[in-house]
């Protein structure tokens, strides 16, 4: 019997806020810190918290750095994140898309 597809779902991607995260950083190569607070509607904690467990992950990657003497951090979805993002991508497909094995 093959598994549920369910089953090769990621825990850690499938959090309302870290997938919308996800999505949103697919589209790009790199975002603002600010510019994806704005686009998710996320407080700057929430935002934040969310990042450090993709990060963590190996998901993502944020730089800091000093533009123009502001503050700026960028966060773009790793390669290996990406990767793993698209593969999550396929098994939630499946998931959506499985029937009662009629």
């Amino acid at each position: 019997m093959t598994p549920q597809p369910r089953t090769r779902l990621s825990t850690v991607m499938h959090s309302p806020n870290r997938l919308a995260i996800l999505g949103a950083l697919r589209q790009v190569q790199q975002v603002n810190f600010s510019e994806l607070q704005a686009a998710l509607e996320l407080s700057t904690s929430e935002l934040s918290r969310q990042l450090g467990i993709l990060e963590k992950e190996g998901l993502v990657e944020i730089a800091k750095f000093r533009e123009r003497r502001h503050a700026v951090t960028r966060v773009r979805l790793s390669p290996s994140g990406r990767e793993r993002f698209e593969e999550y991508l396929g098994e939630l497909r499946k998931v959506v898309q499985s029937d009662l094995g009629r």
